[in-house]
């Protein structure tokens, strides 16, 4: 049986249901999700949320600064059906504990990435990935004793290589880049290389996939898939053969809980309520 790459709910089931939110992460469960991707930032209370953009403009039309928020004025501001920021203690309680979940570390002052790796060590959860954009935060977390995968969410390519030499796991390159050659580079010395789909010169929005293009980076190796839509990804990906996708570069998914019945997504939840939803900004 081919083992296909990886698929990651970019900011959960976001196609269909509001990033970041409860709907988001279980719809992505319903529909077999390897593992799910969420951001994580800090208020000024040193509380750790679950939201993208580093203010409120985008998802609430409004100019607050997340950082510049204590949690309780946060969490009083809500769109019609969630809000806008949840908690990570609401990510824990929605989420199966043997759910893969990628953390897109947004704020990574030492500080913050402090609270952030104590809370998830706390967890005692299994499955849980760091998504790292410097190479002084691998650092610091491999020195805080953090023991799960890091990601590279890296700015520069020079940068790749030292990311794994300090103890990196996982390079993450954008779609745009993605070359077969960059690909391999990374895949002659046994390292998964992870993609984010869309944004940039590709003409969609950060996440979205064209089904061809998705088989053909499969094809040259890719190990994971970041997108919007878990579902479609899985279904333009079972199209691979054997020998299409090499053996070397298969993978074993992340280990599941059985999904209960009310893990389910009633379609209803994943209405966007409140209006259209503006675009997903770039990661």
């Amino acid at each position: 049986m081919t083992i296909l790459p990886f698929i990651i709910a970019h900011r959960g089931y976001s196609t269909v249901c509001p990033e970041n939110s409860p709907a988001a992460w279980r719809g992505a469960i319903d529909v077999g999700a390897d593992i799910i991707e969420v951001d994580l930032r800090l208020t000024s209370d040193m509380q750790i949320v679950c939201i993208h953009d580093g203010d409120l403009a985008r998802l609430a039309g409004r100019n607050d600064v997340v950082a510049e928020m204590t949690s309780a004025e946060l969490s009083n501001i809500a769109l019609v059906d969630r809000p806008v920021a949840p908690p990570l203690a609401l990510l824990f309680d929605t989420v199966p504990a043997s759910q893969g979940l990628l953390f897109d570390i947004k704020d990574e002052r030492p500080e913050a990435l402090r609270c952030i790796l104590e809370a998830l060590i706390a967890s005692d959860r299994p499955n849980l990935i760091l998504g790292l954009h410097a190479l002084s935060s691998v650092r610091q977390v491999g020195a805080a004793g953090w023991k799960g995968k890091v990601l590279g969410l890296l700015g520069e390519q020079s940068d790749e290589d030292p990311f794994f030499a300090q103890g990196g796991d996982i390079i993450r390159i954008w779609e745009s880049v993605a070359t077969k050659e960059r690909i391999g580079h990374h895949l002659e010395q046994g390292r998964p290389v992870w993609v984010t789909t869309g944004e940039h010169i590709t003409g969609r929005t950060v996440g979205d996939f064209e089904p061809s293009t998705l088989r053909r980076m499969a094809a040259n190796g890719v190990t994971g898939f970041l997108v919007n839509d878990p579902k479609a990804a899985r279904t333009a990906l079972r199209s691979l053969s054997e020998d299409v996708y090499p053996r070397a570069f298969r993978q074993e998914p992340v280990a599941q809980a059985p999904l209960r019945a009310a893990t389910a997504v009633p379609r209803r939840e994943c209405m966007h309520n409140d209006g259209p939803v503006r675009p997903p900004a770039a990661a």
